[in-house]
């Protein structure tokens, strides 16, 4: 299973909701939270914060194992984002016909480029494996 979450949520706040939606996963019996996408329109923004995010995985995990009490969850378990991948769309800020992606800054460079968010959607949904959902 895997969220998608828009840039707006911080380091901290999306650990918290994967704990969350980890625990009611669990629950019922469906797989863990395993990859994170962030969309957004501003590689300064939101390609910046993911890249951020999925650098900063390596040492989250760590830093599961070595202390009890993770943000407000004791059961490192529930938070299992291993990757965590930026999609930027040309719905907004970026423009690709008026501006160029920064190639030297290796934190403003997304995954893929989508033209909207709709196309980003059908993007992580073929990528999850689930044709079946783009075909109905």
């Amino acid at each position: 299973m895997n969220l998608h979450f828009s840039s707006s949520y911080t380091s901290e706040n999306l650990s918290t909701e994967l704990g969350i939606t980890n625990q009611i996963a669990l629950a019922s019996g469906q797989p863990k939270i395993e990859r994170v996408y962030f969309i957004g329109d501003n590689p300064d923004v939101a390609i910046i914060g993911a890249n951020m995010y999925n650098h900063l995985l390596p040492q989250e995990i760590n830093l599961r194992t070595s202390i009890s009490c993770y943000n407000l969850l004791t059961d490192s378990k529930y938070l299992s984002a291993t990757s965590c991948e930026s999609i930027l769309v040309c719905t907004g800020v970026y423009e690709p016909n008026k501006q160029k992606l920064d190639c030297k800054n290796p934190w403003k460079l997304p995954t893929t480029i989508k033209l909207d968010v709709f196309e980003a959607v059908k993007y992580i949904i073929l990528k999850e494996s689930w044709p079946w959902i783009v075909n109905c």
